[in-house]
Formats: C-alpha cells, structure tokens, sequence
C-alpha cells in the first residue's frame, strides 16, 4: 500500500451535509434514550447484575464495565457511519478503527474509574457519598479535559508561530499560554481548559484563517475567559449535572430494590443518568446560545475599543464564518430545529446579531458559555454514553472531549 492510499481523502461534497448528521445524531440519541427506559422498565440490571452491596468492589465494577463495553460495541454503527461515512475527510478503514478503539479505551478507562469512586462513596456514605464522588468526579474531569482530550485522540503538539503570538499581543492574550495542536478533524474547535480557564487550545488549522479573522477567533476566547462566561459555563454545568444525579438518588427506590452501593444499582443510576442527559441536550442550548450571541457582541465591542473598529464586523464575521464552514457548515435553520438541536446558533443568525450589536455591549452575570457541551463531557462520571451520540460528535473521537463549538 502507497503512503498516498494511507492517507486521508477528502470524501465528495454532499447536499444537506449538516442535517444527515442531525438525522444520525437524532437517531442515536433517540435509540440510546429508548434502550436505557426499555432496561429500566424491564428491570434488566437486578437481572444481570448483583444486588448484593457486600460483593467484592472490583468484582461489581467489572460486571459493570462489562455491560459498558457491550453497549459500545451496540453503538459501533452510529459511530461507523458518523466517523467514517458522514464526513469529509474519511480516513482508511484501519486507521479510523484504530483511533475508534483509543477512544472507546479512554472512555472505558473515565468510566472504570469513575464506577470504582461512585461504588466506593456509596458504600461510605450512602447516596450523600456517591454524590459527592460524583460531584468531585466531575470537578477533576473539567479540570483535565484538555490531557484527556489528547489521550482520547492523536493531537501533536505545535509551535506558536509568530503570526498567531503577533494576533495573541494584538487582542491582550498572552501567547505563552496557548497550546497549538493537530487534529485530524477540521470540527475541532478547542477552546480553555480547566475551570479556571488557565491556557488556550487552539486548532493548528486556524493559523490558515486571515489575520483580522484570527485576531477576531483569539478576541471571543479572551472575552468568554475574562468574563467569566467560561467559569459560568463549567460551573453550571457541573451543578445541572448534580441536580439530576441527587434526583436519581430519591427515586432509586422506585426504580430498583438494588442499593447504589451494588452493581445492579450502580447500572440503574447509569441509565437513569443517560435519561436526564437527553434532557439536558433539550434544555441546555437554550442557555447556550443566548452566552454565544453575548460573546459575540462583547468581542466586536472589544475590537471597536481597541482601535480595530473599521473592520470589527468584518473581521468577526468572517472568523464566524470559517468556523462554521469547518463544522456543520449550515448557513440557516429553521427555528424549531435551533431551538431543541443547536447549542450554537446558525451563522446567518449570528451575522445579523452582530451587525445589530449596541454598543457597549457585554457578556452578563447569568451568560454561561457553552454550558450544553460540558455537561455532555461532564456526564461521563455518570457511566453515560449519550455525549458520544449526539449529531456534532458521533463517531469522531476528538471531538468527545472538547465537542464543537462557536
């Protein structure tokens, strides 16, 4: 085989490209969502796993792991078809399976130790202790989701080219903060990691975008951490994903006789959870894009005060406009269709609210970025698989930790 035949090819154009992927990703979310009520109503994990709370715990993590690993093999062909049919950039059988595996691994590696902890605390405590290793599973996660990121698909770290540290020191970013890495999908978006938003991922494909269109991406990113919309985002993630988890915790009884400190009760939470996640892919964009549209307006604020006001709307359009013509490349939707699927709204929209922006205006207190997506990340303390079903990821490894975005 020639290194040309190993390489990626770049699959034909194709009509409604973005709405195949929201079909897929209905699809999947749609079969997860009825699989995990048909388990819980048929009471299949008291079936297949033990009830008993004084069964070894590595023994009731394995039982449950196995079940996980089941359930993604279950789910291979959504991932088949959303990582290797609906794409543009396809890669050679063998090197999507390998990539498909390393982050299939990752996930079964979070959740092996994430079913260890939230055992471990039920039996300490009860619910009050499984909620706190959940909350705590959640903290550490959010804190390391650019690592894990880069462990759950190949993403080579890059120079800082002077180019991108001349656009850093032009919008006030530091350009020692920043990691430059190379993936392979062109969806990927990066963004700031860890809570507190120490450094910078950026995509290595964004050093092709036009300097007033870089300076206008690095300008958002500064704007989402300075304030604090980042914070917000992570934050009000990790609460939403409490509250359903401490809901779970009083309906368990009614769900199962199993306690939480066994295995059965431990899978029954798991599916519990993949409920109130599909929730959270109905509630959450709401919020979400209401933070992306302030973002937006703060940042061509931004660059009207620091001297960039001529080619401010231009500038931030066209960055708008890349980003998206590498992601779903979806110029307008429908309302309907935003409003329950799309954290992010379409570009069409984003352009007309940006050319209406006031000025002076600003990202408020209650503006949580991207709060959708990290609980989707989040989730994975939960033992959920949901996060890998939604349209924007199925089948794409880089993008489950650091899912797409604006």
């Amino acid at each position: 085989m020639t290194s040309a035949s190993r390489s990626p090819r770049t699959a034909p154009p194709r009509r409604n490209f973005a709405r195949a992927r929201l079909y897929l990703g209905i699809s999947g979310v749609g079969a997860a969502v009825v699989l995990a009520s048909s388990l819980l109503i048929v009471g299949v994990p008291s079936q297949w796993l033990s009830d008993s709370a004084s069964q070894p715990l590595l023994q009731a993590v394995g039982t449950v792991l196995l079940a996980l690993a089941f359930g993604s093999l279950v789910f291979l062909p959504f991932d088949l078809l959303g990582g290797a049919g609906l794409v543009r950039r396809t890669l050679p059988p063998a090197q999507f399976f390998t990539q498909w595996l390393r982050g299939v691994a990752m996930q079964l590696l979070v959740w092996t130790i994430s079913a260890t902890c939230l055992l471990a605390g039920a039996r300490w405590a009860d619910g009050w202790g499984a909620l706190a290793a959940f909350t705590v599973l959640q903290v550490l996660l959010a804190a390391t989701r650019a690592p894990l990121a880069r462990l759950i698909a190949p993403m080579p770290r890059c120079a800082v080219s002077p180019e991108v540290a001349s656009a850093c020191v032009r919008v006030g970013l530091d350009p020692g903060g920043l990691v430059i890495v190379k993936a392979d999908d062109e969806g990927f978006v990066g963004g700031w990691t860890g809570i507190r938003a120490r450094a910078l991922l950026v995509p290595f494909h964004w050093t092709t975008l036009p300097s007033p269109a870089l300076a206008a991406a690095l300008q958002r990113r500064r704007v989402i951490r300075d304030s604090g919309a980042h914070v917000r985002g992570v934050l009000g993630a990790i609460a939403w994903n409490t509250l359903g988890f401490a809901l779970l915790i009083q309906l368990l009884p009614l769900l199962t006789r199993a306690s939480l400190s066994s295995a059965s009760g431990l899978a029954t939470m798991a599916l519990g959870m993949t409920l109130w996640t599909f929730l959270s892919v109905l509630v959450l964009p709401t919020p979400s894009r209401a933070a992306v549209f302030a973002v937006d307006a703060a940042s061509l604020e931004a660059s009207r005060g620091s001297g960039q006001a001529a080619d401010a709307v231009a500038a931030m359009g066209s960055a708008i406009e890349q980003l998206d013509r590498w992601q779903d490349d979806e110029p307008t939707r429908s309302r309907g269709v935003e409003t329950i699927f799309h954290p992010v709204p379409a570009r069409s929209t984003r352009l007309a609210r940006l050319r209406g922006a006031v000025v002076g205006a600003s990202v408020a207190p209650w503006h949580m970025h991207h709060v959708a997506r990290h609980a989707l990340w989040l989730s994975w303390a939960s033992l959920t698989p949901l996060s890998r079903a939604v349209h924007c990821n199925v089948g794409r490894p880089a993008l489950w930790a650091m899912l797409p975005g604006d």
